[in-house]
């Protein structure tokens, strides 16, 4: 039978060439981005409308709250998810190997404190009912407030609520103030709500980040980079054409273009060029800001020990294209 191998042995072996071939060939599957409903998240679901973010290279997955976000995220049922830095830091504080690939936004006003009228300052909430988000964000948010009149969280009553849950909890009359962001402060505002602190009075603290795995960016970095491409095109549009963006951004959020062009005035969306600066170092200028928060919430007791941020800014290759 040799005769036959050495007949059939150049012909298997070609076969074979060519199934490994075809297998790495194979595109790798999609990206899972977790995000919650927040208007500096919008141009990923921009990208996607104007076709620029296809869902062979990412999926999308939007829900009611940060929480449910970050719980899927460790569930391992998310690859990168769009968070808050402080949040991210309660991450790593559980363990999780993860690095910030994209600051999103800056948030400059549009994370607020609201409360009814007749309420004018924040040490007036003494003793009050507040409905807040059961997150870092919520936390942090939360503290920097009070610690703003000399209060603490053990003077006010605080009551845990998902964000889906803050419009109804605040017209049924079960909140004297609210720890939220827009859309639902824009639309509580409208009906006399009182604005009584914001992130503009705590500049460079709120910030938005995507945050991916560390097994992702080792094994698929040119994937993230192309996501990362995918949104500053997206941003090029929301600038360049800012009406036909927010028309196509209210029909999947509803509202009017004008509702969500104006809860933009509380976001900065850094460029390109900054988020090279921001992440990229040694050292990234963003690690600074990170250990300056990171150091205010074990003060506030938010972060239980101190946290590990060595491998934070570490994904190499996926920040710029």
């Amino acid at each position: 039978m040799t005769w036959i191998q050495d007949c059939f042995r150049p012909l298997m072996v070609g076969c074979l060439a060519l199934m490994l071939m075809a297998c790495a060939a194979e595109p790798p599957e999609p990206m899972r981005i977790g995000t919650n409903v927040w208007a500096g998240y919008e141009p990923l679901y921009l990208a996607r409308d104007l076709g620029i973010l296809d869902e062979s290279l990412a999926r999308l997955h939007e829900s009611p709250s940060a929480t449910e976000v970050i719980r899927a995220f460790r569930n391992g049922t998310l690859d990168a998810a769009a968070l808050t830095l402080d949040e991210v830091l309660l991450l790593l504080e559980s363990g999780m190997d993860v690095a910030v690939v994209l600051v999103m936004d800056v948030s400059n006003g549009a994370d607020q404190v609201i409360a009814r009228p007749g309420i004018t300052s924040v040490g007036e909430l003494l003793g009050r009912r507040v409905g807040v988000e059961a997150t870092a964000l919520g936390a942090f948010m939360l503290s920097r407030t009070l610690q703003h009149a000399g209060l603490i969280p053990a003077e006010i009553q605080v009551l845990p609520m998902p964000i889906d849950e803050h419009l109804r909890a605040w017209r049924e009359g079960r909140v004297d103030a609210l720890v939220t962001f827009e859309p639902v402060s824009g639309s509580l505002r409208e009906e006399g709500a009182v604005l009584l602190f914001d992130s503009s009075m705590i500049p460079g603290e709120i910030i938005d980040v995507l945050v991916v795995r560390h097994d992702l960016i080792e094994r698929a970095p040119e994937q993230i980079a192309a996501v990362l491409d995918a949104w500053y095109r997206a941003l090029d549009h929301l600038h360049a054409a800012p009406r036909d963006a927010a028309e196509r951004i209210v029909r999947r959020l509803g509202g009017t273009p004008d509702e969500f062009l104006k809860s933009l005035s509380g976001l900065r969306f850094p460029t390109r060029e900054e988020n090279a600066g921001l992440l990229v170092g040694p050292p990234p200028s963003l690690g600074a800001t990170a250990r300056r928060l990171h150091d205010l919430m074990l003060e506030l007791d938010l972060l239980e020990a101190p946290v590990d941020l060595t491998r934070l800014f570490d994904a190499p290759g996926v920040q710029q294209r």
